[in-house]
């Protein structure tokens, strides 16, 4: 099974908020409920990836903006990898024949392959904007995506994350589970062949 392989990290101007200091550099201060609280500011904080910036987690929290009344829309970045994503699964589609299902559940495995640092991500808090560019180009309708964590490494040093996805229809899983468990099973038979030669193992 050719899998589909998506960037993780989103680029560009994000709102962020930092410590406010004043023109020599100290932090500005405030009383706050009779305390010395430091004063916060919203700021635009931009990630670049052509200059070697880890990007920014496509999860729930980052992906969306505020319009005001209530109302979100989703960021540029996100919308940037999103159309990124986009073209990746429709270049998948024509390599493996893949043809848009209609009201036919797809299982999508996912596999993430975090950066190199300690910082921990949620990997269910990606599917929203996966599941969304997957729409119109691998099924109909994503009421119909039953996405999966199959499992999450970290990548070598250097390396850019990426998500790692197993599509295939509900409909064919049984058979799908028999071939890797055979293909397992292949391997198992392989390495005790090679064990038990001279001078192998």
């Amino acid at each position: 099974m050719e899998p589909l392989m998506l960037p993780m990290m989103m680029y560009g101007k994000f709102r962020g908020v930092r410590v406010k200091r004043d023109a020599e550099g100290n932090t500005v201060k405030k009383m706050l409920k009779g305390k010395e609280a430091s004063v916060k500011e919203k700021v635009w904080i931009i990630h670049k990836e052509e200059s070697g910036d880890a990007g920014v987690y496509p999860s729930v929290n980052h992906i969306y903006v505020h319009t005001g009344k209530g109302g979100r829309r989703l960021s540029k970045p996100a919308e940037a990898l999103k159309e990124k994503w986009e073209a990746l699964a429709s270049m998948w589609a024509h390599d493996t024949a893949w043809q848009m299902t209609e009201k036919e559940k797809i299982v999508v495995e996912m596999i993430a392959h975090f950066p190199d640092e300690s910082r921990d991500r949620d990997t269910n808090n990606v599917f929203k904007l996966l599941m969304d560019a997957l729409n119109k180009i691998i099924y109909d309708d994503d009421h119909f995506a039953l996405p999966r964590v199959m499992d999450f490494k970290t990548v070598a040093p250097g390396e850019k994350p990426f998500f790692e996805l197993y599509i295939y229809r509900k409909a064919d899983e049984d058979e799908i589970l028999q071939q890797r468990l055979y293909g397992q099973e292949m391997m198992v038979d392989e390495r005790r062949v090679n064990q038990s030669l001279p001078g192998v193992g």
